[in-house]
């Protein structure tokens, strides 16, 4: 009979690892063992409590001679397993994934020497020692337990006829981890030095002015804010141009967008001179700073057209980025720091520069002045006897034009005179006064011959104290 559910069974301190190796698990926290769900119960029957229904053990099942149940298949193995890998190993491995839920459940591959992967495994860590584990992990490690990590685990190796084959994890060495990392670096250090470009940009003349500068950092970061919350106000001043080049730090894509934006900071640096290359990140985990350390990436800094400036992390993090670049500021706020400083001690320095050249050029400026001065003096005096000769000669010349202003002025008083005579003689008003009249048509045209009044039905005579209509042949009417 196969359970469906946990059994908890009776079973001494002293028969605990037969029952073990028969299936049984432990409940810590009922400190009792039991049945799991997918075991035959037989195996358990000299256990079994009394609560447990005699109908629940099948005994009437009968095995075929030439085949096995899947079921008893499974035990067979469990037990092998149980009995020749009773003792605990110690496996190198690499996390592939990790979920938590009450127990830590882990995924665990291994590559060959060109990177493929030939094994992979379930494994658990159980709640009760995973808090200890994985606390004294970070601790010396300074980075989580995460995915993407190589660790060295000791594991007890577990076969479960419904979940399969796994690895119970016992205890975890933090020393190897910390090993790993430190030989993949060792690694990449020696390519580098083999390829002759490992001190390539570290021995770039520094920058000692910034007019223009790229920066590649991941989008939206918090380092890069406060970096730009300097770099704003250098760039709303004139004084440095940021262009902004966004790259990946932390995943999959970042062993390819880094050395992408680098690629294209080159490219824009022949068309638009750059002063340096900016490379900047905030603070975070171990194990995300240790992302940047990849053979493609710092490949890109070592052969990098401009001086790389790093600011990555905090003040204590340090990768090998860190080694190869022109310049390493640990922060990003340590790099524009840099760049602000460099900018205001330009400044300085071309303001003492001005001074002494503005000092010696007053001083040769005093002595060509003095000797202008005595050219003036003589110039001077030459001057005055000639302005006052033409002087008396412009009096003279001002007091023709005068007269002959005067004369001309006088003539065309005269000449308006007569002309507003002339208008003033054609208003109408006058001219009605006189004793003319104005004769006009029904639409106020005035009519000015015979033939024109004629054609008109009606006309109107104007004088100067009022209007006459008149109608064809009869009197005339004052209107």
């Amino acid at each position: 009979m196969i359970t469906q559910e946990s059994i908890f069974i009776d079973c001494p301190f002293a028969e605990k690892d037969e029952a073990k190796k028969r299936g049984a698990k432990f409940d810590w926290d009922k400190k009792k063992w039991f049945i799991p769900p997918g075991f035959e119960i037989t195996l358990f029957t000299k256990w079994l409590p009394k609560t447990v229904a005699p109908d629940q053990i099948d005994q009437t099942e009968q095995f075929d001679k030439n085949s096995f149940k899947l079921n008893d298949l499974l035990l067979n193995i469990q037990k092998t397993l149980a009995e020749q890998h009773s003792t605990r190993y110690w496996v190198r491995a690499e996390v592939a994934s990790l979920s938590a839920n009450v127990h830590t459940y882990l995924e665990l591959i291994d590559h060959d020497s060109e990177g493929h992967e030939v094994a992979k495994v379930r494994a658990t860590l159980w709640n009760h020692r995973a808090d200890t584990l994985l606390e004294r992990f970070e601790k010396q490690t300074e980075m989580p337990f995460k995915a993407g990590i190589k660790v060295l685990l000791q594991v007890h190796v577990e076969f479960h006829t419904r979940y399969g084959f796994s690895l119970n994890i016992l205890d975890i060495d933090p020393t190897f981890t910390l090993g790993e990392m430190e030989a993949k670096l060792n690694r990449i250090r020696a390519k580098l030095k083999q390829e002759g470009i490992y001190q390539q940009n570290h021995e770039l003349t520094k920058a000692l002015e910034f007019c223009k500068v790229a920066v590649i950092a991941p989008p939206h970061a918090a380092g890069l804010g406060d970096f730009k919350s300097q770099a704003d106000i250098l760039a709303d001043m004139g004084l440095c141009e940021f262009h902004y080049y966004s790259a990946s730090f932390q995943g999959q894509n970042t062993v390819t967008e880094i050395p992408a934006a680098f690629e294209l900071v080159n490219q824009k640096h022949q068309q638009q001179t750059y002063d340096a290359v900016v490379m900047i990140r905030g603070g975070g985990a171990k194990t995300d700073l240790f992302q940047l350390n990849e053979y493609e990436i710092v490949k890109a800094v070592c052969t990098a057209h401009l001086p790389v400036i790093v600011g990555i992390g905090h003040k204590r993090d340090k990768t090998l980025l860190d080694e190869v670049a022109n310049q390493a500021d640990h922060t990003p706020s340590l790099v524009i720091t840099h760049i602000t400083s460099t900018i205001i001690q330009n400044a300085r320095n071309a303001r003492q520069h001005w001074q002494s050249f503005v000092q010696r050029t007053r001083e040769i400026l005093n002595k060509a002045q003095a000797d202008n001065d005595r050219l003036l003096a003589f110039i001077r005096e030459k001057n005055v006897k000639c302005l006052w000769v033409q002087r008396q000669k412009l009096d003279t010349l001002m007091q023709t034009v005068k007269n002959a202003s005067q004369n001309q002025l006088v003539q065309a008083r005269h000449q308006v005179k007569l002309l507003m005579e002339q208008v003033l003689l054609g208003d109408p008003k006058r001219v009605l006064n006189r004793g003319y009249a104005i004769i006009r048509n029904g639409k106020n045209q005035v009519i000015t011959t015979q033939v024109a009044a004629q054609k008109e039905a009606s006309l109107f005579i104007e004088f100067k104290d009022g209007r006459v209509h008149c109608q064809g042949e009869k009197n005339a009417k004052k209107i």
